[in-house]
């Protein structure tokens, strides 16, 4: 599917919407952004919950500065296994990280220590999503509306971000963290079936 140089958003979303591997390369990026921003966001008030005022921030520089070095640190491991092993296995273990993350801190209860892990599983999680998703996204639609194309992902990506970011204060005063950290879960369903549906045969989520 082609759209003319130039073309805008409209164009761009007609070229993804032709486009397997490209869909599952945006909704891969979307909600891993999603998932990491429902959970992290909601942290610090979780460590709140349990440490006195004098040793929350502290606290919380410290689990949010291990949890972004999931997010980076790894990335150009997480690059290699994308071309070693593929896009969609990359993908895969990604969300397989997120669920992890979510099962981890979700029931870490009061317990810090038990909570970083999560976070930095989380973390990795997302840098799973993140590069096996863009990675695919961007190989997967031709070069002249690519532009377009990525800036449709960016857009679905803030707006994934914002509307967790929005719904996870709500749902953490009304039933707590670890039911926050389900739904989160819950939230990888689609992708998980997006993910595992069958590819024709050379599809770009198969190369490499």
């Amino acid at each position: 599917v082609r759209a003319p140089r130039g073309a805008g958003m409209r164009a761009a979303w007609s070229v993804v919407r032709g486009q397997p591997a490209a869909r599952l390369g945006i909704a891969a990026v979307a909600v891993g952004h999603l998932v990491m921003v429902a959970v992290m966001s909601m942290t610090p008030v979780r460590l709140g919950e349990s440490h006195a005022d004098a040793d929350v921030l502290r606290l919380v520089g410290i689990v949010l500065s291990l949890h972004i070095a999931g997010m980076y640190a790894f990335s150009p491991l997480v690059g290699w296994l994308t071309d070693r092993l593929g896009r969609r296995a990359v993908i895969l273990g990604g969300v397989g990280l997120l669920l992890a993350a979510c099962a981890v801190a979700g029931t870490a209860g009061h317990h810090t220590p038990r909570l970083s892990v999560g976070l930095v599983l989380l973390g990795l999680g997302w840098s799973g999503t993140m590069v096996a998703g863009s990675t695919l996204l961007s190989e997967s639609v031709p070069a002249d509306v690519r532009p377009s194309v990525q800036g449709l992902s960016d857009l679905t990506m803030g707006l994934a971000g914002a509307g967790a970011a929005m719904v996870s204060g709500f749902v953490m005063q009304m039933a707590g963290y670890p039911v926050l950290a389900l739904l989160a879960a819950v939230a990888t369903v689609p992708l998980v079936a997006l993910a595992l549906r069958p590819v024709p045969t050379g599809a770009p989520d198969e190369e490499g």
